[in-house]
């Protein structure tokens, strides 16, 4: 008996990934800071940028 594939398709995997963030948000956010330091994907220009004195003073890090 031959295995069938199941074709994936963006609506599928949106509607998946919407229900798994309503049920486990907590869960999900708390992986995602665990495995993925936001800080890599910021480029350091980006930070100087944020950060330089002729700014105004940031209530909240670049980070969060």
């Amino acid at each position: 008996m031959p295995v069938q594939a199941k074709q994936l398709n963006f609506s599928n995997i949106s509607s998946d990934f919407e229900k798994f963030f309503n049920q486990n948000q907590y869960n999900l956010l708390s992986m995602l800071n665990h495995f993925f330091d936001i800080s890599d994907f910021i480029p350091l220009s980006f930070y100087q940028k944020y950060y330089s004195n002729f700014g105004r003073k940031r209530n909240f890090s670049l980070e969060s």
